[in-house]
């Protein structure tokens, strides 16, 4: 103002004082102008500071989300990878013990049947033993002694057969146990079937040299081997039944022994 006063009023040519006025108008621009400039500059400086610090946070927080989403995945993959592998050995266990309740199951099976088999050939030698007996009274009426030998041969032959049936389904029983009392029974059945060949085979020579057998030893060896078949029969069933056929030491029926009236010896 005191510079606008002076050219006004101030002594001197109007013609100068305007060029003093124009200058000092320019004057004012110029420096008006460069404050504007700086402060501008200044707040370009700011605005891009501040640009800057938003977004080095942007980033940071970025990088912060990132890595936590990177975190969260692997946690979930780790987790979705431990239920599948448990899950995964849920189902293997689940399938082993369903092939072990089958095979339980089948093996169960196999011995009954084994069993029963042999209950079954057991059965057939008893009556094959009835039939030597009743074949012996026949022929005892007959006095050419090479008939007889024929006939109770013949005979023979087919006890022979019975008896290897027997055989044959107690190696199978014997096979499908691994219970040390049941093989015993077995043995035991086997021991009678022994014994029931060397009567028939006692018998058979009685016969031949036109001699009766007294007193009659079928009935007697009969008894003894349905004794055993049905005791080791039994063990078997209740093996089975209390799921004991792979312990030796837990508690089963006691086998009953053989008639004390029947000589086992002879």
């Amino acid at each position: 103002m005191a510079i606008v006063g002076y050219l006004v009023f101030g002594p001197g040519e109007s013609g100068s004082k305007a060029e003093w006025f124009f200058g000092a108008v320019v004057f004012v621009v110029v420096m008006v102008t460069m404050w504007l400039i700086l402060t501008i500059q200044r707040q370009a400086r700011y605005d891009r500071a501040q640009a800057d610090e938003r977004l080095r946070r942007e980033l940071a927080a970025a990088d912060e989300r990132s890595a936590l989403e990177i975190a969260l995945n692997q946690k979930w993959h780790r987790a979705q990878m431990e239920s599948q592998q448990k899950l995964h050995q849920a189902e293997l266990v689940a399938q082993q013990e369903l092939a072990r309740i089958e095979r339980n199951n089948l093996l169960e099976q196999l011995q009954k049947q084994a069993m029963i088999e042999v209950s079954r050939a057991v059965g057939a030698h008893t009556r094959m033993l009835a039939t030597l007996w009743n074949e012996a009274a026949t022929q005892l009426r007959n006095p050419d002694r090479a008939e007889r030998e024929a006939a109770m041969n013949a005979l023979f032959e087919q006890i022979s057969q019975v008896v290897n049936d027997v055989s044959v389904e107690l190696d199978n029983a014997h096979l499908l146990s691994q219970d040390d009392r049941l093989q015993d029974a077995l043995n035991r059945v086997n021991d009678a079937v022994l014994m029931a060949i060397q009567v028939a085979e006692d018998v058979h020579s009685d016969v031949v040299e036109g001699r009766t057998p007294e007193p009659n030893p079928i009935p007697a060896v009969q008894r003894l081997l349905q004794e055993r078949a049905t005791a080791a029969r039994r063990l078997a069933w209740s093996l089975l039944r209390n799921g004991l056929e792979n312990s030796i030491s837990a508690g089963s029926p006691e086998l009953p022994g053989p008639d004390p009236s029947i000589d086992t010896h002879h």
